[in-house]
């Protein structure tokens, strides 16, 4: 997540600048699945499905290959193997959709730096639950 938060967010420029419409309707209905997930692993695998789609809109091959490359380690430690079979907690899926629905709304709206003020939020978010867990 350290490593993410040093490009992911100004990443979003070059996102809205080249995403289609096609890839915004495919990651709203990526939203949908995360939030339909049953349990902590197909939960996580949704997530990164958004994730590589947003990636995806880019249209650059090395950051296309930067997200396979952390979608490959998370899975390798089964997303850390924390009750990988059980729900995602209500407050973490709750959370979790509205920080990255609010994502994708301002790649919708062509908002670059609102998105990268998102990106950034929901990072800090995402890595201070992980210092909370260890």
């Amino acid at each position: 997540v350290e490593g993410r938060l040093l490009f992911e967010p100004a990443m979003m420029h070059l996102v809205v600048s080249r995403v289609e419409d096609a890839e915004i309707a495919a990651m709203r209905r990526i939203l949908v699945d995360i939030l339909e997930a049953p349990v902590w692993q197909e939960f996580k695998e949704r997530i990164y499905a958004l994730h590589r789609q947003i990636f995806a809109s880019t249209k650059n091959k090395f950051l296309i290959q930067i997200m396979n490359s952390i979608l490959d380690d998370r899975r390798a430690v089964q997303f850390d193997g924390r009750d990988t079979d059980k729900p995602a907690p209500a407050a973490v899926r709750k959370q979790t959709h509205k920080d990255l629905e609010l994502i994708v709304e301002a790649i919708a709206e062509r908002d670059g730096r609102r998105a990268e003020e998102l990106v950034s939020d929901h990072l800090m978010r995402t890595l201070a639950t992980i210092n909370i867990w260890q």
